[in-house]
């Protein structure tokens, strides 16, 4: 397994220099263009940051848990071979592309998140019509990953403190980078330690068995007041924090392959094109794997936060082409934790896909003399750390689109547009459908509208590179496959669930308005430049 993850690593490195220089030249990115963080600082949303403290804040909005589940749970329905190949040529030819492009788009648009660059270059209805699925789509991430937030702390409270922890440190940092702006180096070697300590710390202070309904109401307010405040103060410091999580839990996943060498359980390089549970591999191995390898939530975080605190053009690159493709080696190091859970307790889907990733990570680094318990423990903070980054900045992206949409932008939206978005996300978080939580009952449904985000990202960086005269070729291919990948999956769900099931209502309804938004995209396309 060890090579496995080392020739992923070889495949995206070589990618990166030589696909990343070859979007930079075709796509003419350029030192001197200003771009909307230097032009447009505002010390809220728009404030330049250093790449480091860039990447951290992008690769921690747009992971979440989702490069960890997604891979788990592909590789559990047709093995891991299928899984791999598409993580690696998914992230390199689609993903990337899709990444680096709504990027580059909201930067060369000053700032636009990718909603309102499709009702400036596709049309006022069309866009407005994504505008609203955006903040649909939003909201049932929101509802999502407060709740599995909120349910891991009452799992473990010991999780709670060490998250409370981390936070107080980034504030910390972010107070001393403002006093200190050119000390980066220097503040990362104290608090960098300091917030790993947090991990042994929370193992020691007493726990905190609250019921879920405080938990919930409690990350609502830390999710208020992160997403109004500047990024210097929380956003950015935080961010960077939290990817030495990754940072440590990619290197220590390595290491640990080195010396564990496991073997591969044998059958699990594919077990079929057809799934009981799932359906075919096509789409829905595509459709499963998502932001290990094609996102379109990544769109909202790359033209919605990361763009308006891009410094330079020619950064857009490194944290959005290489985040993509670093996200892809931890989704591998996911699929590769399954299996050494799968090679030793011969059981590949004991549990939920993180407390498999986390199991699997234990193992991984109990061959370095670490207990396996405390392996556990670690991924399963770090995984915490990426769902309240995910959250908050949800909840930024969110007020960011209701802005646009309501064309005001001032001190009242900031606040009120805020509290609307997360009051709803609240309520939704506690409901029961059948005995599920809202967000489960609904869950098929939620790959397959995360890649129709991408169709109408890529379709839209499309229209955008032929209005200025740039070669669309890159982009062409990743929009035809991401337009055709949810529709056809939401038609087999429809066929599956029926019209008078909640699934089937809601896939019909999201087919409908995604062929709308694709075939009046397209004919805009097909229409010759002026």
């Amino acid at each position: 397994m060890v090579w496995l993850l080392i020739g992923t690593a070889c495949i995206l490195t070589i990618f990166y220099f030589i696909n990343g220089r070859l979007i930079d030249n075709t796509w003419r990115i350029s030192r001197n263009h200003q771009t909307p963080a230097c032009a447009n600082n505002d010390g809220i949303d728009f404030i330049p940051a250093k790449v480091p403290v860039l990447f951290g804040h992008h690769f921690s909005s747009i992971a979440g848990a989702g490069p960890i589940v997604g891979p788990i749970l592909a590789t559990g329905f047709f093995g891991w071979g299928p899984t791999w190949l598409w993580i690696v040529v998914g992230s390199l030819l689609v993903g990337g592309i899709h990444d680096f492009g709504s990027t580059f788009l909201s930067i060369r648009t000053g700032g636009k998140t990718i909603a309102e660059c499709c009702k400036s270059l596709i049309g006022t209805h069309a866009g407005k019509l994504f505008s609203l699925f955006l903040i649909l789509a939003l909201t049932y991430v929101l509802v999502v990953f407060l709740d599995l937030t909120a349910l891991s702390f009452v799992q473990s409270s010991a999780n709670a403190t060490a998250s409370v922890w981390y936070i107080i440190c980034a504030i910390g940092l972010g107070f001393f980078l403002r006093l200190f702006p050119r000390k980066l180096g220097l503040l990362t070697l104290v608090f960098v330690p300091l917030t790993m300590l947090g991990f042994f710390v929370a193992n020691i202070l007493p726990s905190f068995d609250f019921p879920k309904i405080y938990w919930v109401v409690g990350i609502v307010g830390y999710c208020f007041v992160a997403a109004v405040l500047p990024v210097s103060v929380l956003l950015q410091p935080r961010d960077y924090l939290s990817s030495f999580f990754l940072y440590t839990i990619l290197l220590g996943g390595a290491i640990g392959l080195i010396f564990l060498q496991p073997s591969f359980p044998e059958d699990c390089f594919f077990t079929g094109f057809n799934h009981p549970e799932v359906g075919s591999l096509f789409p829905f191995l595509f459709i499963t794997v998502a932001c290990g390898a094609c996102s379109g939530f990544h769109s909202i975080v790359s033209s919605g936060t990361t763009s308006k605190q891009i410094k330079c053009e020619t950064d857009i690159r490194k944290v959005s082409y290489g985040g993509m493709l670093l996200e892809a080696f931890l989704a591998t190091l996911a699929l590769i934790c399954m299996l050494a859970v799968w090679s030793e307790e011969g059981n590949k889907l004991e549990g939920s896909p993180v407390s498999i990733f986390a199991g699997g990570f234990g193992i991984i680094l109990s061959s370095l003399g670490i207990s396996a318990e405390y392996g556990v423990q670690f991924g399963l903070l770090a995984i915490a750390t990426f769902l309240l980054t995910t959250l908050d900045t949800c909840t930024r992206l969110a007020r960011f689109i209701v802005e646009e949409f309501l064309g005001k932008r001032n001190a009242f939206t900031r606040y009120g547009v805020t509290a609307i978005i997360l009051i709803p996300s609240l309520l939704l978080s506690l409901q029961e459908i059948d005995g599920k939580a809202v967000w489960k009952a609904v869950w098929p449904l939620f790959g397959a509208t995360n890649q129709l985000i991408a169709a109408i990202s890529l379709i839209t960086l499309v229209m955008f590179l032929k209005k200025n005269r740039l070669s669309s070729k890159l982009a062409i291919f990743p929009a035809l496959l991401m337009s055709i990948v949810p529709i056809w999956g939401l038609v087999l769900l429809f066929l599956k669930s029926g019209i008078n099931s909640l699934v089937g209502g809601i896939a019909a309804g999201m087919v409908c308005l995604g062929l709308f938004l694709i075939v009046y995209s397209f004919q805009k396309i097909m229409k010759p430049a002026l």
